[in-house]
């Protein structure tokens, strides 16, 4: 095998291994965003019950600031 043969079977393998860390990565955030949209989701339907905004914080594991905000928001809708 000469040196060229080696580096490019190098480079092949660490291009592989890069594109297996993106993917797991890009799963990892893809559940990530899907788990906060959901949050979110539910936050908004216990605003409409009229659920206690600190409750809801608590309950969806949402930053009090953000659950003030949806109900702001949909107050204004």
């Amino acid at each position: 095998m000469t040196w060229q043969q080696t580096i490019d079977e190098e480079k092949a393998l660490a291009f592989e291994e890069g594109k297996s860390e993106g993917r797991s990565e890009g799963v990892e955030i893809g559940l990530l965003q899907g788990a906060q949209a959901k949050a979110i989701e539910n936050a908004r339907n216990f605003l409409k019950e009229g659920d206690p905004v600190e409750k809801i914080a608590r309950c969806c594991s949402l930053p009090l600031e953000q659950v003030l905000a949806l109900k702001k928001e949909l107050a204004e809708a």
